[in-house]
């Protein structure tokens, strides 16, 4: 028996050029004019982008990889093959020079673009940035993996960066592929941004082991004159230690306890060496939502992931009472 490659077929045909943006490519093979049954091992060839080597076909016949871009290449080539038929089926993947990709708060390369517990109670943000040939009238749609998906128009008035909520009913446990795209009104394909592959991995509460945070101005309430500078919050557990990886997060509320989006903060420290406390400044802007003052109170607490480790800790949560409403 011959088992025989038939067609080979990338989809997206085109990707991005620096290995954000995979292309699905299947192999189709059939033992001697029929349907090949699973198992089957294919040999797969790949130059100018990154794959297995090999995979095996499932219960239709198929043989399926995924593959992207080398770094600034132009095209990949790839050949499907098996011991019986050596010479297979070759495509090519065009790419494409991508858009700045988008930015996900509280995401990084430095901990595998992940969305822990902290981060999704905190509220996901992303950001479009500014991109190369904005022009006003163009359509630009964010996506949320599959689960979501929003579109917005360039004005004169309304140019990017623009910041988006993700909505809570999207942001459970699993991984996203997070792009936008531009489509300009004169009909041409759109151009679409770097790819990021998000993770959330929300493990649920942890119980607090770290000593709460503290707010100097927080005598109980920060008014308007405490905010003029700043307030600053203070961290130093006893552990402190190179390389630790600290995200603070304020959250605030008005008065009827709901989440005022905009007086929210998030940052995010490495600790030095020989370091025994560090400082962060919740900028005056944050108890000006909107540009006016409110009353009501923020929670703020810290995580820290010591170097080395795998698992976070989790701080005491200081609350602060806020008034920053004119008399």
């Amino acid at each position: 028996m011959a088992n025989t490659i038939v067609s080979i077929v990338p989809v997206p045909a085109m990707v991005a050029n620096d290995g954000s943006e995979k292309s699905a490519v299947s192999a189709t093979v059939q033992t001697d004019g029929s349907p090949a049954q699973a198992g089957v091992n294919v040999i797969w060839d790949i130059t100018g982008g990154d794959g297995p080597s090999s995979s095996t076909t499932d219960d239709t016949g198929v043989a399926k990889i995924e593959v992207t871009a080398k770094d600034g290449v132009a095209t990949i080539t790839v050949k499907a093959s098996t011991t019986d038929d050596l010479t297979g089926k070759t495509t090519l993947i065009t790419t494409y020079v991508p858009l700045k990709a988008p930015v996900v708060l509280n995401a990084s390369d430095e901990d595998g673009w992940t969305l822990d517990h902290y981060d999704i109670e905190f509220g996901v943000q992303a950001e479009i940035p500014y991109y190369n040939n904005v022009k006003v009238d163009q359509e630009v749609t964010f996506y949320w993996g599959d689960a979501w998906s929003t579109s917005l128009f360039v004005t004169e008035d309304n140019l990017p960066p623009y910041i988006l909520e993700i909505p809570a009913a999207f942001t459970v446990n699993g991984e996203y592929d997070v792009y936008y795209d531009v489509r300009d009104n004169a009909g041409n394909p759109p151009v679409s941004s770097s790819h990021l592959a998000i993770t959330v991995d929300d493990e649920g509460s942890l119980t607090p082991v770290l000593v709460m945070p503290q707010v100097a101005e927080a005598d109980p309430y920060i008014n308007m004159s405490d905010v003029a500078d700043g307030v600053s919050v203070l961290v130093n557990y006893p552990s402190m230690a190179e390389g630790d990886a600290i995200s603070l997060y304020w959250v605030a509320y008005d008065s009827q306890g709901r989440k005022i989006e905009a007086a929210c903060d998030t940052q995010q420290y490495d600790v030095i060496a020989d370091q025994k406390s560090v400082t962060f400044t919740i900028e005056q802007t944050k108890f000006y939502p909107n540009g006016m003052g409110y009353e009501g109170y923020a929670e703020v607490y810290y995580t820290v992931l010591p170097a080395g480790a795998t698992a976070k800790q989790l701080s005491e949560t200081c609350r602060c009472l806020v008034d920053t409403v004119p008399a």
